[in-house]
């Protein structure tokens, strides 16, 4: 059997920083921000994004930022295209490169 691996504060960081991914988006495309606010939004969904497609593609990394930020698994996934396996595998892979991109681990 798998072991199951305890939700961290920084897994509770990368879910966060994923779900207000089309919050910053958002405000990008309606340049409402200041320039230092608008670069750091850049920034991180900038990071975001890149990390996650390095795993999945640029493809699926949009499904996936939106389904690690909404906590949203296999079963209720819009993802079907993935295995089970594989889909959890990626996204584990993924929420990893996040924390590694963004250089917190």
């Amino acid at each position: 059997m798998g072991e199951r691996r305890v939700v961290n504060s920084l897994d509770r960081l990368i879910v966060a920083l994923c779900l207000d991914y089309k919050r910053r988006r958002e405000i990008i495309e309606a340049r409402t921000a200041s320039r230092r606010t608008d670069t750091e939004l850049r920034y991180y969904n900038f990071k975001l994004y890149d990390a996650v497609a390095e795993i999945v593609g640029e493809r699926f990394a949009e499904g996936y930022i939106d389904e690690i930020g909404r906590n949203i698994g296999y079963a209720k996934s819009a993802l079907y295209c993935f295995s089970e396996v594989t889909y959890k595998e990626y996204k584990r892979r993924a929420m990893d490169n996040i924390a590694k991109r963004l250089h917190l681990l």
